[in-house]
């Protein structure tokens, strides 16, 4: 797929790397009439390609995603917090999107998202509250540096 895209083959959507869908031909350049009789009704669009990684096609398969989310998730505990802020933004797709219309590709990696979120945000405020504290109180709350 890398190859096509940057080799730029014709017909290829750059930006997803995709194949575009194809459009239908317009009847002698004029556009049929508004009446629903008269028109066929066309099948609907298929659904868009599900990705849980920010980068797209480009990323990792849906069958990889689970076990580096859990990975990083677990990673996190020891002592590296960041890297839970690292798998909310890799797999940014899943945590935007909500529970109840998330595709079912997504299940078994939303929780461990969703934990990483927490997780971070937690770590964010005890780490800005221990910052503040030195900061605001200084010296006069701990006492001089001897």
């Amino acid at each position: 797929m890398e190859a096509r895209v940057a080799a730029g083959a014709p017909g290829v959507d750059e930006e997803s790397g995709l194949l575009p869908r194809p459009r239908p031909p317009a009847a002698g350049g004029r556009r049929p009439p508004s009446s629903s009789a008269a028109a066929p009704r066309r099948a609907p669009p298929p659904p868009p390609a599900i990705w849980a990684t920010v980068d797209g096609p480009l990323g990792m398969p849906l069958e990889d995603a689970e076990g580096h989310a859990r990975r990083f998730f677990l990673w996190g505990f020891a002592c590296l917090p960041f890297l839970w802020a690292i798998n909310c933004c890799y797999f940014w797709p899943v945590l935007r999107s909500p529970k109840a219309s998330s595709p079912a590709a997504f299940a078994p990696i939303r929780p461990y998202v969703v934990k990483s979120a927490i997780g971070f945000t937690i770590f964010a405020a005890v780490l800005l509250t221990w910052a503040t504290t030195f900061i605001i109180g200084g010296e006069r709350l701990f006492g001089p540096v001897e």
